[in-house]
């Protein structure tokens, strides 16, 4: 084995417990959670904001507005894991489980802010619109989700998400306004 022996012995002994921490996890999920007034504006706020756009978004440009959209959810998703996972913040009512990031504001709510802010008024700055994305979502989004219990920081303050959330717009944004797409045009 290449691995000495001892290590994988702790690995293996930590790896169990994750696993009976997670299942305990679930426990409370099924009891507490699921299908609670929480889980279902959870489950609303992943897919409304989806159909609302969809029915108003610049036909032509979907499939370049759409790769910036995943861009925005895989990058957001990284993020918000890795910070549950450093224990600096925690969510209380997660539409599914098993992922250790909050389905509504990754897959959902910030791509969508971001696709209408890209779509409106696009001769508008970009670095004014990455301010106005990572304010909403640092001191707007962030503070309401905690708010309603839904989120919970730890050893993380809304500060900290502004320059992230800005950079991540700018990021976004210039994969959906590269030359390999056609010129932004107000609808």
């Amino acid at each position: 084995m290449i691995i000495p022996e001892e290590a994988a012995k702790k690995i293996d002994d930590i790896y169990k417990s994750l696993v009976f921490a997670n299942q305990k996890d679930h426990e409370i999920w099924f009891e507490y959670v699921f299908l609670s007034w929480q889980w279902w504006f959870c489950v609303i706020f992943t897919i409304i904001p989806w159909v609302l756009w969809w029915k108003c978004r610049k036909k032509e440009s979907t499939n370049r507005l759409l790769y910036g959209a995943f861009f925005i959810m895989l990058i957001s998703m990284f993020f918000d894991s890795f910070g549950a996972e450093l224990g600096f913040w925690d969510y209380r009512y997660e539409p599914v489980p098993f992922l250790p990031s909050f389905t509504p504001w990754d897959l959902s709510l910030l791509p969508v802010i971001f696709l209408v802010l890209v779509q409106i008024k696009p001769n508008i700055s970009p670095i004014l619109k990455a301010i106005f994305y990572s304010v909403l979502s640092s001191f707007i989004g962030e503070p309401f989700f905690e708010w309603l219990g839904f989120y919970k920081s730890i050893n993380w303050t809304f500060l900290f998400s502004l320059p992230i959330h800005f950079l991540i717009f700018l990021i976004g944004y210039s994969l959906v306004t590269s030359k390999n797409f056609e010129e932004l045009k107000p609808k």
